[in-house]
């Protein structure tokens, strides 16, 4: 694992991404996204980019999203801690609880592709992306949707996680 905050923790597996694909996500948006939100929508605009699909104003009630998490915002809690405990910080900064919300990956999500159809987090373990996946074919079933973006996200490279 390449992140240097890490260098210190043995035995360390994982899927580390290194360099993430070139993006035009703006800076705001940016600020209030922790890393696994970041990988859910670029994970979710390859996937519309390669189903062929695309979401307007017309259909855009018709499309929606679940995303499952099972670590949320480790690396902006861990961040958090150290500025609150371990620095001068008197406060968290303004977005951490919007980066660390169950919910944060599929907000951000719906708010990068213009979903207004059913949107929401699912967090169940280990489990977390197949009940988002599953309850995503529900909205489709229940005629509440006619696409859901699905799956899961996770990145709890923090060094307080994987010391744990």
């Amino acid at each position: 694992i390449a992140n240097s905050e890490l260098h210190d923790l043995e035995g360390m597996t994982g899927a580390e991404i290194k360099a993430l694909p070139e993006h035009d996500i703006n800076r705001g948006h940016l600020i209030s996204m922790d890393r696994f939100s970041l990988l859910a929508v670029l994970a979710a605009r390859e996937a519309m980019r390669q189903a062929g699909l695309s979401c307007d104003e017309g259909n855009a009630h018709r499309f929606g999203a679940t995303v499952g998490v099972g670590f949320t915002g480790s690396y902006a809690t861990e961040q958090t801690y150290r500025s609150l405990l371990l620095g001068s910080a008197i406060r968290a900064e303004l977005f951490t609880g919007v980066k660390v919300m169950p919910s944060a990956a599929s907000v951000h999500l719906s708010l990068s592709l213009g979903l207004r159809g059913p949107v929401f987090g699912v967090t169940s373990a280990c489990a977390s992306a197949n009940h988002a996946i599953a309850s995503a074919v529900d909205q489709i079933k229940l005629g509440r949707a006619d696409v859901m973006v699905s799956g899961g996200s996770d990145a709890p490279f923090a060094w307080g996680v994987l010391k744990a």
